[in-house]
């Protein structure tokens, strides 16, 4: 993974300039194939190079830091202490930063998600409508058999028993379809709700 794809590098020179500024000392960040991140600063590998750490994120090296100071006299405790605060600002920065691409990354596939699942949900509802009709033309078949069945007397006695459970299967078929309109409509306001989150 580059740096450059989830970090603005000129934070990182900020960062260098003023631990620079506080400590007397200089530092540049190279990436994993050894080229500078950031600012040189004066920097030249020959004179100072008192300390270098590598730096990761995500478990993967990324970046190294390498530096020293400009003074020989500095006490090496302080070198010491100065490379490890200036290590872990940058560890920190630079996994700031990742988390929030990697963050992003996450956010855009979630809404990705939920507008499939919303035109998943649309889908249904329109099928849903579909199977209303169905019921509609059951109730009225069931109906007409009645009638049919009334008009028959005696002789349509069976078709009586048909009618009736056409009735019942319509009724039955209402009560299913309602019950899936109406999670529908609980699933919709959902992912509404996360959409809006």
């Amino acid at each position: 993974m580059a740096v450059s794809e989830f970090l603005d590098i000129s934070l990182l020179d900020e960062l260098l300039v003023d631990w620079s500024a506080a400590t007397g000392m200089i530092a540049v960040v190279l990436d994993d194939e050894g080229n500078f991140l950031s600012n040189k600063l004066g920097f030249s590998r020959d004179n100072i190079e008192a300390f270098g750490e590598d730096i990761e994120v995500d478990d993967v090296v990324v970046a190294s830091v390498i530096g020293g100071p400009l003074d020989e006299d500095t006490p090496e405790e302080q070198v010491e202490a100065a490379s490890r605060l200036l290590v872990s600002s940058i560890t920190n920065l630079m996994e700031r930063y990742y988390n929030k691409q990697q963050l992003s990354g996450i956010n855009d596939n979630f809404a990705s998600q939920i507008t499939d699942a919303a035109v998943l949900i649309k889908e249904l509802t329109l099928k849903s409508q579909g199977l209303k009709k169905i019921e509609n033309k059951q109730n009225i078949l069931a109906l007409n058999a009645s009638i049919e069945a009334a008009r028959a007397g005696e002789a349509g006695k069976g078709f009586t028993v048909v009618a009736h459970e056409f009735g019942k299967m319509a009724h039955e078929s209402g009560v299913i379809n309602d019950a899936i309109q109406k999670t529908l409509k609980q699933l919709d306001t959902s992912m509404k709700e996360l959409g809006a989150n």
